[in-house]
């Protein structure tokens, strides 16, 4: 080969983009590794665990090809099917005490409340709008709980496991969205902040799509971002309703259960994720197929959505709480029932298996299971 035909040969091989590369092999193998993990996950912690984990790894090498893409993605996921649970559980450990008078119970109920808005913030989804809501939620508990002589929710959280930073960070992330909630109440057109949130959203999102996905699936990009987006406010909107709730239990001493049972149902609802078409179908097929680092796990990442929009229907799980027995043990056993119930469909929200049973001594006539 001539000189210059290989300085030129030598060239081209140096600009050319070398993808398989730019993973490191330790990556490959702790991606290839959390994705196994992910595949065999039988309940909802194990698969959110192994969502994070390949968050992280993505996170770590934000320069290899669809990193950014891949981490936003599994928080995203990660986050709705954590979130409704999270939020559930500790609202069923204030069902089943109905009040709070202690640092630890006030700190196990609110924390994991907050570390779920926190999670939410972080995927960049929350409106101005909501913000201010959430806001007040917070300082109304902070108010409350002060006067009925308890810590804020964050020193509660440090008392509580002797973990200072897990306060402050908990901490931060409500000064972050104070500052959201400030800019919000300055602003004469709220509405027209949220447009540009939203549209700044979309925007970025779509902007990660690989080279070659876009102009095929930038259409249902649209749809399955949008409905992210709107899933996410839901969500805040549900956990300002849920923070309202321990305020009240703790002003009060009493516990709502009216207000209980509509949050309760309505995270039951959204626990199956914001997709529901087969538009979201087709692109996260589109998608995965687009992510070379994603290997054979992509799919079962999204699993969820595909298993919902097939059909499956976990809301024919049921316990019949309102209907159990018991006279004067009726209402703990409700308690009991109803907090039994919802791990039932968790379970089947995650895994589309039930494998335990309502409690024998605590359920309804019509109990499925």
């Amino acid at each position: 080969m001539p000189r210059i035909a290989r300085l030129l040969f030598v060239a081209m091989i140096a600009a050319t983009p070398s993808v398989a590369e730019d993973w490191p092999a330790a990556a490959k193998m702790q991606m290839q590794g959390a994705g196994d993990r992910l595949t065999a996950a039988t309940s909802t912690a194990e698969r959110v665990s192994a969502l994070r984990e390949i968050e992280a790894i993505a996170a770590a090498h934000a320069e290899a090809p669809e990193a950014r893409l891949t981490a936003a993605l599994m928080s995203q996921k990660a986050t709705m099917e954590a979130g409704p649970s999270v939020m559930l559980a500790a609202l069923g450990e204030l069902a089943a005490s109905g009040q709070i008078t202690d640092v630890g119970t006030y700190a196990g109920i609110a924390g994991p409340l907050l570390d779920s808005v926190a999670k939410m913030q972080e995927d960049g989804t929350l409106l101005p709008s909501m913000a201010i809501e959430v806001d007040d939620a917070i300082g109304k508990l902070n108010a409350i709980a002060a006067k009925a002589g308890l810590p804020s929710v964050a020193d509660a959280i440090s008392q509580a496991t002797g973990d200072a930073k897990l306060g402050s960070a908990i901490t931060d992330s409500l000064g972050r969205l104070a500052k959201l909630a400030k800019v919000a109440r300055q602003s004469s057109d709220l509405a027209a902040m949220d447009e540009k949130a939203t549209k700044e959203f979309l925007d970025n999102w779509i902007g990660m799509l690989p080279p070659g996905a876009g102009p095929a699936i930038s259409g249902p990009a649209f749809v399955v971002f949008r409905d992210s987006l709107a899933w996410n406010n839901e969500m805040f909107g549900e956990s300002t309703k849920a923070l309202n709730l321990v305020a009240d239990a703790i002003e009060t001493g009493q516990f709502d259960h009216e207000a209980y049972n509509k949050i309760r149902d309505r995270l039951n609802d959204l626990s199956k994720g914001p997709w529901g078409s087969d538009t979201a179908k087709d692109f996260f097929k589109k998608l995965c197929k687009s992510i070379p680092i994603a290997g054979a796990w992509c799919d079962d990442a999204f699993k969820l959505a595909e298993e919902l929009i097939s059909g499956v229907d976990c809301d024919k799980v049921t316990c019949d709480c309102d209907n159990v027995g018991g006279g004067l043990m009726r209402a703990p056993l409700i308690v009991q029932c109803k907090i039994q119930e919802q791990d039932l469909i968790g379970q089947c929200n995650a895994t589309k298996k039930v494998t335990g049973s309502c409690p024998a001594d605590a359920k309804g006539p019509g109990a499925s299971h």
